[in-house]
Order: structure tokens, then sequence, then C-alpha cells
């Protein structure tokens, strides 16, 4: 598994393949703590998979001590959960608490849409439409990978035009933790062809410096994926 500079490979006293800290760079607990949760965001990890400090400890070549702690700072981003006679598991929500999330994401994107088209710099503007072209171009080669890397740069795009730093940490923090999510349902079939045109909307009206109508936009997008998720409950365990 090829990882970050920042991790090396287990020599042969570790495992081979699995990611070892470097403790040169930064903090020992902050770089467990970056890897676990990129895990988490990239589906390597999946909602309920138990976290066990001690096999996370021998893949990281550590103590128990930094895993726990990384693990703690998850659960304080409520991306990890911890179970009663279980220990640490990647968090588990319920359907109608992925709906919950959706819900407030869509708000907060829709918001960070109207900033976008009434603060966008000529920067913030060139970065919306290169992020909105390699959307395009992602979904003809029919790739949901791809997409689904693209459709997040559109995002983060336009949370960085909105030019309000504690919107753009509370919507990302949020968005890491619906990405498994998200990811099951950018794969279903017919998915990409109908967020491209919701995108389209979004792209218009905020290039148009149209608030009103990109908040509208964005908001009916993500809320699309909350009305979507119900579908969670056949393909993902809770």
């Amino acid at each position: 598994m090829k990882v970050a500079a920042k991790f090396g490979t287990l020599d042969a006293g570790g495992v081979k393949g699995l990611p070892v800290v470097q403790k040169r760079h930064g903090t020992l607990g902050g770089s467990i703590t970056d890897e676990i949760e990129t895990q988490i965001v990239e589906g390597r990890l999946a909602p309920g998979e138990k976290l066990d400090e001690v096999v996370l400890g021998n893949q990281f070549s550590v103590s128990r001590t930094p895993i726990r702690e990384a693990l703690r700072a998850l659960a304080a981003k409520g991306l990890v959960e911890f179970r009663p006679r279980i220990g640490a598991i990647v968090a588990c929500p319920t359907v109608g608490e992925v709906m919950d999330l959706f819900e407030l994401v869509a708000e907060l994107e829709g918001v960070a849409a109207r900033l976008a088209s009434e603060r966008m710099t000529d920067e913030d503007r060139r970065h919306i439409v290169e992020a909105h072209d390699a959307c395009q171009n992602a979904a003809v080669t029919l790739d949901p990978h791809k997409y689904y890397e693209t459709n997040g740069e559109f995002h983060s795009a336009i949370r960085r035009a909105a030019h309000n730093k504690i919107l753009l940490e509370q919507t990302e923090l949020l968005d890491k933790r619906l990405s498994p999510y998200r990811r099951f349902i950018t794969f279903r079939p017919g998915r990409i062809e109908t967020a491209l045109r919701e995108h389209e909307a979004i792209y218009t009206a905020i290039l148009a410096h149209d608030g009103d109508a990109a908040a509208i936009a964005m908001r009916d997008h993500v809320q699309v994926l909350a009305e979507e998720s119900l579908a969670l409950a056949k393909s993902l365990r809770f």
C-alpha cells in the first residue's frame, strides 16, 4: 500500500506493506491521526469496522498510547465511536442520522454557494471553472473514482470562494463524516449524469453572481443525496 511521505513501510520488525510513522515529521500522534482519518475518508476503513488498539499499534509500530490518543481525537471529530464492550469503531450513524447530516450540509453548502457568488475573486473564479471542467472530463471517462475526486474539488473550490473560515472548517468536517455515504451514492448507476446537471445549475448561478439561485441549486443538489441515503440501509451496516 502506498502512503504519504511521512510514512514508510515496516522493516523486518513489522508487517510488510503497512504504514509506519516517521517521527521526524510533526507529532507522532498527529501523524497517526491523519493516516487513520485518511483511511476512513477514503473508505478503506468502513463504517462500523472495529479499530483495535493492539492491531493498529502493530501496524504503525508504536505503543497503544499514541493509538488511543489518535482515536480520541477522531472521536472528537465524529469519525470514530467508542462502544461498550467493543471499543473503538469507525463511526456508524443510523440512516436517520445520515439524513440529518446531509440536511445540515445542504444548508451550509447553500450558504457557501451564495457567499461565493458575492465574494469570489478572479482566482476563485478560475478554480471553480477548472474544477467544473474537471468534473465534466471525469464523467466522460465513466470512472466513478475519478469523478468522486473531482466532485470534491468542485465543492471545495466553492467553499473556499466563500471566504468564511468557520463555514469552511465546519462544512469540511461534516463532509468527512459523510464521505463513505457520498462515495456510495456517487457510484450508483446514473448518479453522475444527474449530478452534472445539478452542478451546471450551481456553476451558472455562481458565475452570474446570482446568490439566491446559487444557494437554492446547491441545497437541492445536496438534498438529493439525503433522499438517496435511504438506499444505504440495504447496502451498508448501521
